[in-house]
């Protein structure tokens, strides 16, 4: 028996059908008055911009006054004096303890990069949360470290129902029919599949924001051999690049279940004003937030080409563009990480930068 092919209207029924899920579960979850409680947390970093994690910090304990908050920092290769500088800015947050996690695989994980071909390997160590957190710990929420900024309680989202699943998270691509994919095999890498591989290996979730399920991965436990195992079949037999959410959606396929899009809301991609952010991820075709800070002439200036040109975004380079409806997520971050040490070594590069892609003989203009 072969089904009918799917017409206009099952697509958009299918496009629809996870957001009552979605939508139930954050009424459910969702309590104006609760008591206080703790949460987990974790992320990872490398690199010398390690210190900009300070501004995420900051907004995950300014949303969480109330709350007792275990913040678990995965790395590789800070130094002495990172770590120094992160352990005093947590020091002075009454509501968030440290607990600096040091993860020692490291030539597993330098190949997991390298295959990729995507610097940091620090960006796949959630892979192995369940070998390093306490045992007694069954979930956790995994945040990116550097562009994203906390904005509304997360409570309801690290008690999400997983339903046995993996991770919850929100979709890659959260306007388009929702992709469901098993674990990839050899095949799907063949050239006549590849067009539906290509947004697998991109990935079926975005892990900006997710809520680990910690007991499936102590339960399953086979460390790093598969995404390896994975890794070295895409090398070997695409030239393709991916990174941590790739490599899980190849390897593990659909398995998650889907969070609220305001857990992570990737906002210079999402309909204007549709969704009251609780976490708000600078992702997309977009300038990272340290590296770009307007002041109110800019964004007036912006403001205009936009209005006189007709256009939703104006180009900064060949890459990234900007919107108006970027501008106070922008604005928020500043304000946030002007609480932080790291503001003053980042605030003069972000402005210079802000002056150079707004001068007039870049391409904003060459719109008009």
């Amino acid at each position: 028996m072969h089904l009918p092919a799917p017409g206009p209207l099952f697509r958009r029924v299918y496009r629809k059908a996870p957001s009552p899920w979605t939508y139930a579960i954050e009424a459910i979850g969702r309590k104006r008055d609760r008591a206080p409680a703790k949460l987990d947390v974790m992320t990872s970093v490398g690199g010398k911009d390690a210190d900009i994690l300070q501004v995420m910090i900051r907004s995950l304990s300014d949303s969480h006054p109330k709350d007792r908050i275990d913040f678990w920092l995965f790395h590789m290769h800070l130094g002495p004096e990172q770590l120094a500088g992160l352990t005093r800015f947590c020091e002075g947050l009454d509501n968030l303890d440290l607990h600096i996690v040091h993860v020692t695989q490291h030539k597993e994980f330098a190949e997991l990069s390298k295959l990729g071909r995507k610097p940091f390997g620090a960006r796949f160590l959630w892979y192995l949360a369940h070998e390093y957190l306490p045992g007694d710990l069954d979930r956790v929420i995994y945040l990116d470290p550097l562009d994203v900024i906390v904005m509304d309680d997360l409570l309801p989202f690290l008690n999400q129902p997983l339903m046995g699943r993996m991770v919850a998270a929100c979709r890659e691509l959260p306007f388009l029919p929702p992709i469901l994919a098993r674990p990839a095999t050899e095949a799907d890498l063949e050239p006549r599949a590849m067009a539906r591989t290509r947004r697998v290996m991109h990935g079926v979730i975005n892990s900006g924001g997710m809520v680990l399920n910690l007991a499936r991965m102590r339960k399953e436990d086979r460390g790093l051999a598969p995404y390896l195992g994975m890794g070295r079949l895409i090398a070997e037999k695409t030239e393709l690049p991916f990174g941590d959410q790739g490599l899980f959606s190849m390897t593990h396929g659909s398995d998650y279940v889907r969070a609220h899009d305001r857990y992570n809301l990737r906002f210079h991609m999402a309909p204007q004003g549709r969704i009251r952010p609780a976490m708000a991820h600078f992702a997309g075709r977009i300038a990272k937030p340290f590296h770009l800070r307007f002041d109110p002439g800019q964004e007036d200036l912006i403001l205009s080409l936009l209005q006189r040109t007709g256009r939703q975004a104006l180009p900064l380079n060949a890459t990234q563009n900007i919107k108006a409806q970027d501008l106070p997520y922008y604005r928020l971050w500043w304000d946030i990480c002007a609480r932080t040490p790291v503001h003053d070594r980042i605030a003069p590069l972000a402005d210079r930068f802000a002056a150079k892609v707004t001068a007039e003989d870049q391409p904003m203009h060459s719109v008009v």
